[in-house]
């Protein structure tokens, strides 16, 4: 394959810049010989021996024998199909090697994290995906870790836009929960309530996601969603090392929703002419915005004390106006030993800090989407304003002025830490306790100037308004642990300890106030605005209930001839969110492996390196929700009249409460295989999986009196949940110029209710605009997903709707468009999701490509309904209504029309990258790696919408909302260069 490299000037310079940098050069390059040889003395034929950054390269003799030129302080690479790779450091002075490859299968010795501790690979008996931090940065390309992820865990499903303040949520192995929540347990080093994003990417050492009860039941309560941990870069012995990164990005719009132009509204008399042409997405939006990042890590240390450290500082502009974020982030982890190691003292702190502007919202392209075009952007009588009356009709607005009539900008402020301790009482026997702090706040300053649409409609001049909040976690933890391995073939690995965790609950506060003489006051000045009462700005405050968390916990894990395996866990938790009757729970689980290579009849089967059957069933709880459902609340819920016959507010109860209120429970089977074939050139694991939830919690309708409110949280119904994964990873070439690698997943699960018990026989989405009605319908033994509409029949001689009625007659619409004529259709869950990854390497050349398809799954499509059909003038609508929609006559209903396939197969990301050795020309920079990323890169689908990839997390599925940010977020491209100098 011929490879044609394009010059770049940003290359170029860069290049030019390292290499002026430089300082003294190293000696002249020596002859280094050596032989390669396998564990048993057979020498490595064919095995290619290269100085890594370079294109030197040679391959071992039929005697394992060697000779190569490299400078000292150059790394040799050593490679053979079937056998770990090695990499050795050229020492001055030393000029013979004797190098001793081990078989693949030795990456089973490599660690996996688990809770409370790692495990070897070969002795993991649950469904666990690990990912390296190093994999995971590869063709990052300016994306977010949440992103990054997409695509890299079988069963994990992530939502979110493209914009700088999206906020993410996952889910892994579908829903879970009705009431209690179905995002997986972030753990950020042993510190549990985390999230991803508080994390800067170069920071992360591994990821590793527990996906079934085996592996998350030592979290108990938490670990009903899955758990993800992350893990930090520890600090490490040595000589200081620094390394820089840099990203630079701009990113542009790839679609946009077709709306009439101010030619067509008039033509096809859609509304009034007010003589002017304006396209309103495009004001929205900004002309490919330009991005920036930059970090700096530093690791090294002595043999009693290492340090780890990172700065980044980040600038992102959204496509949108009125959306960007500039993120600052530092982090310290340390350690120090004494007494050869046997004691270790630990430190792990990161402060991040967010400035988001905030101006944007979904309502914005609602109005892009139904304005007049012939209207201005400006007042035509003040080209220096906006203009703010010629809307027409109903709630409309001018969105442009709207964003830019405010201020609104939010501080985030997040600290976390933990300090440990750790000692080594005899051999293999450890206990260590940890104890840590997340800290959160959050001040939103909102300012509305006195042109808003806000201060012109109330007739007050500009409102201002100020608003706080912060929380804080406390976390601590002691355990034992305990490693041996006894009589030649026996290991036991066990671990015991308690946790304790606090919730301190969240503090808030707000004052707002308007009429205010001069604009950039207001926010910043609140007692010169004169709408006060009593003579004090509009204040509020709250603070949220303190929750607490108690448990012990253990787990074991033995080992007979690394062949039958077996891991037992225990955790008993009690929460102060349950009532006295139920508070303390129980939870545990077993699993088992059998590494069937290991038996006699298949030791001598040369092309099979391991494979593994395992099977696990184990019990988790959840108590992700709200408190005060067991411990009375009070709010200002009515009046009271006092004794002077006025009447006052009165404090009531918030809420009925439950004190026989108790844990979701899950049980979960698993059974899965891991097998590597072919010297580690191809391997995988598949996993199927069966989970039922019993006890969900639910809110059921409650009597009053002798309850105070209308409803009641209890323990109600079933949820079953089932399905499968399977991912195949292979080395298709590795030679001394090529490298491919590959890795294939595919997915499926599914979630039906089987029991809603006193809930009653239904769970309804929330109901769309204009009366419009529900989408979705949860009953019993009903699949979670499917849409619940009006079946389309077609279209009478008038252009009206036509339907199946429930016995599946055709009827017209009018007149039927009652519950009862509705039918389950669709599905916005996809029957199969499966991602791809592709990395190549030719010389000192890197290509990675990933992709990722959602299969067989439908979206509802809003925004079609709404502004799809011509109906009502003085708005404007898609070009569709007068396309393929142009025969409808009629109002809008609820009907499968408007569902579509929406099968996608996406690129996600193309990474180019080039590595310099540099350090044989100077002594500063020893390796230099410039890279071109493309996100986003491309969407094949039928799909007619905006964009086929809505939101699939939860309990309603594929709607694309016309009001929903993330829906009408515009998809973009992004295109980032970066640049990374290790010194």
């Amino acid at each position: 394959m011929k490879l044609k490299i394009r010059n770049n000037k940003y290359t170029r310079f860069y290049c030019v810049s390292a290499l002026l940098a430089a300082g003294s050069f190293a000696a002249i390059a020596e002859e280094i010989s050596g032989t390669v040889f396998d564990k048993d003395g057979e020498p490595m034929i064919g095995a290619t021996v290269m100085v890594e950054g370079t294109r030197k390269a040679v391959v071992v003799d039929i005697d394992g024998k060697f000779n190569i030129d490299a400078d000292p302080g150059q790394s040799l690479k050593i490679t053979y199909v079937g056998m770990m790779g090695q990499t050795v450091k050229v020492q001055k002075g030393k000029t013979t090697y004797e190098i001793i490859l081990q078989s693949d299968d030795q990456t089973l010795e490599q660690v996996v994290v688990v809770g409370y501790g790692t495990m070897e690979k070969k002795r993991v008996t649950s469904s666990i995906t690990s990912i390296s931090g190093d994999n995971l940065m590869t063709g990052l390309g300016g994306s977010t870790v949440a992103t990054a992820l997409q695509g890299k865990v079988s069963g994990l499903t992530i939502g979110g836009s493209s914009s700088p303040n999206s906020t993410n949520d996952y889910q892994l192995r579908g829903v879970s929960s009705v009431k209690a929540g179905n995002s997986p347990l972030v753990v950020i080093d042993g510190i549990p309530g985390g999230d991803l994003r508080a994390v800067n990417q170069e920071d992360i050492e591994s990821i590793d996601v527990l996906k079934d009860a085996s592996a998350g039941a030592i979290y108990g309560t938490r670990a009903s969603a899955g758990v993800i941990l992350v893990t930090t870069k520890k600090a490490k012995e040595g000589k200081a090392t620094v390394t820089y990164n840099m990203e630079l990005s701009v990113e542009s719009a790839r679609k946009r929703l077709e709306t009439l132009n101010s030619q067509e509204y008039i033509e096809l008399g859609r509304g009034y002419d007010y003589g002017y042409d304006t396209d309103w997405y495009h004001q929205l939006t900004r002309n490919n915005p330009f991005s920036h990042r930059h970090s700096v890590t530093m690791t090294g240390g002595t043999k009693a004390l290492q340090l780890y450290s990172s700065l980044s500082y980040s600038d992102q502009k959204g496509i949108v106006i009125g959306d960007g974020r500039k993120d600052y982030s530092a982090r310290l982890n340390g350690r120090y030993s004494l007494w050869d190691n046997r004691l270790q003292i630990g430190l792990r702190m990161q402060y991040r800090e967010a400035h988001r502007d905030q101006r944007n919202s979904a309502g914005a392209f609602e109005q892009a989407l139904a304005l007049n075009p012939t209207t201005p952007l400006m007042d035509p009588e003040n080209p220096f304003r906006y203009n703010v009356n010629q809307y027409g009709i109903g709630t409309l607005y001018n969105p442009v002025a709207n964003i830019n009539d405010q201020e609104y900008s939010g501080t985030d402020q997040w600290f976390m830490g933990d300090a440990n301790i750790k000692f080594e009482i005899l051999p293999g026997f450890n206990i260590q306790a940890t104890a840590g702090v997340d800290r959160r706040q959050w001040v939103k300053t909102l300012y509305y100037n006195q042109y808003h649409r806000y201060s012109v409609n109330s007739g007050k001049l500009g409102q201002g308004s100020h608003s706080y909040s912060k929380s804080m976690n406390l976390s601590y933890e002691a355990y034992a642990s305990y490693t041996k391995d006894f009589l030649d073939d026996h290991h036991i690995d066990a671990v015991a300890g308690w946790s304790f965790f606090e919730e301190k609950g969240t503090e808030a506060f707000s004052m707002t106030n308007r009429n205010f003489i001069v604009d950039g006051v207001g926010p910043w000045d609140m007692g010169a605005g004169s709408d006060l009462t009593d003579g004090y700005a509009e204040m509020s405050s709250s603070k949220s209930a303190r929750e607490r968390l108690m448990s012990y916990f253990a787990r074991v894990n033995y080992s007979y001839d690394d062949k039958y395996i077996a891991t037992v866990s225990y955790r008993r938790e009690g929460s102060s969110k349950f009532g006295k009757n139920h508070r303390w729970g129980n939870f545990w689980s077993v699993s088992a492996g059998w590494r069937l290579n290991r038996e006699k009849f298949l030791q001598d089967v040369e092309w099979l390196n391991d494979l593994k059957l395992r099977v696990g069933y184990g019990v988790t709880g959840n108590n992700n929700f709200g408190s005060g459902y067991t411990v009375r609340n009070y709010d200002q819920s009515g009046m009271f009249p006092n004794p002077g016959g006025v009447w006052v507010p009165a404090y009531g109860s918030a809420r009925n409460i439950n004190p026989d209120l108790k844990w979701e429970e899950k049980k979960e089977l698993n059974v899965g295989v891991d097998f590597s074939f072919f010297g580690g050139r191809l391997s995988g694991k598949f996993d199927w999986f069966n989970r039922r939830v019993d006890d969900m919690l639910f809110s059921v309708t409650a009597p009053v009196p002798p309850m105070v409110q209308k409803t009641v949280m209890k323990n109600v119904g079933t949820l079953d949940n089932k399905g499968w994964e399977f991912e195949l990873s292979g080395r298709i070439f590795q030679q001394a110029d090529f490298d491919w690698d590959a890795t294939v997943r595919f997915s499926q699960s599914s979630s039906k209710i089987k029991n809603l018990g006193e809930a009653g026989s239904q769970i309804l989405s929330d109901a769309l605009p204009s009366s419009m009605g529900y989408t979705h319908k949860i009953v019993n033994g009903q699949e979670i997903g499917k849409f619940w509409l009006f079946k389309y029949a077609g279209l009478d001689e008038n252009g009206k709707w036509l339907i199946y009625d429930k016995d599946n007659n055709i009827v017209p619409a009018a007149g039927n468009t009652t519950d009862e004529n509705k039918h389950y259709v669709g599905n916005g869950v996809p029957k199969l999701i499966f991602s791809m990854d592709h990395n190549f390497r030719y010389k000192n050349f890197d290509l990675g490509i990933s992709c990722r398809s959602w299969i067989k799954y439908d979206v509802f499509d809003e925004t079609e309904l709404y502004y799809g059909l011509k109906g009502q003038q003085g708005i404007n609508v898609l070009k569709s209504a007068y396309g393929k929609n142009a025969a409808i006559n009629d109002n809008r209903i609820t009907t499968d029309y408007f569902l579509q396939d929406a099968t996608f197969f996406k690129i996600d990301a193309i990474s180019l990258g080039y590595t310099l050795d540099l350090s044989k020309w100077q002594k500063y920079v020893s390796s230099a790696r410039f890279y071109v990323t493309a996100r986003d890169v491309a969407t094949f689908t039928r799909y007619k919408g905006y964009n086929p990839e809505q939101n699939v997390n939860g309990l309603f599925p594929g709607l694309a909302g016309f009001q929903d940010v993330r829906s009408m977020y515009p998809q973009t491209i992004r295109w980032t260069f970066g640049m990374q100098l290790k010194f």
